[in-house]
């Protein structure tokens, strides 16, 4: 069975951004009317209750975010993106979901979000995040070229994309599946990784 789903959020871009974090879409609770969001899921990006992406950055920051689905958990994520010129938006408007699963080998017919005006609209950007490898294929895939490596780091690299080069970051995954195939030192990896790479300059 597959579900068509719909992505429910605009990009969230401050004006000055330097740094733009580009996921996928959210579950399919989150994509298609009536939602079905549960009462500790907020209702933004990284939101659902079994998503580790802002409890990282509540780690890193050194911040408190309420976990539920009002209107002030929005506004707490937001204003810490604001403080440190950070944008967030997703690479997927339109997919279907197999089997009312979110795993990113269920997503089928893909159809992209115009992450090219993005990045044309909003020129001070020049650091690219990805919260996964499936997202390095997808952006290779929207823009029919590839990654370049820039050191010995593979989760370091770069893309040409309008003319322009960014550097490029690539997260490990927060989702619960990826912890459990990172081994026994995963949280402290990936909360190192994350405070690196969101906290440079």
């Amino acid at each position: 069975m597959y579900m068509k789903s719909q992505h429910p959020f605009q990009p969230f871009i401050p004006i000055n951004s330097t740094k733009l974090i580009i996921g996928t879409i959210p579950p399919p609770r989150f994509c298609k009317e009536p939602y079905h969001l549960l009462e500790d899921d907020v209702n933004f990006y990284y939101g659902s209750r079994d998503n580790h992406f802002w409890p990282l950055l509540e780690e890193v920051f050194k911040t408190k975010f309420e976990y539920l689905n009002n209107s002030k958990s929005n506004e707490q994520r937001q204003k810490l993106l604001e403080s440190l010129n950070i944008g967030i938006t997703d690479i997927i408007e339109i997919c279907y979901h197999e089997n009312n699963q979110a795993s990113d080998d269920k997503l089928k017919e893909i159809e992209y979000k115009d992450l090219r005006q993005i990045l044309i609209d909003f020129p001070s950007i020049d650091t690219l995040i990805y919260t996964s490898e499936f997202v390095k294929k997808l952006v290779n895939d929207y823009f029919k070229t590839y990654h370049s490596k820039i050191s010995n780091n593979p989760k370091e690299q770069s893309i040409k994309i309008n003319g322009k080069l960014y550097k490029v970051h690539i997260l490990y995954s927060p989702s619960p599946l990826a912890l459990r195939n990172m081994g026994d030192n995963g949280v402290d990896k990936r909360k190192k990784q994350y405070r690196e790479v969101l906290t440079s300059t």
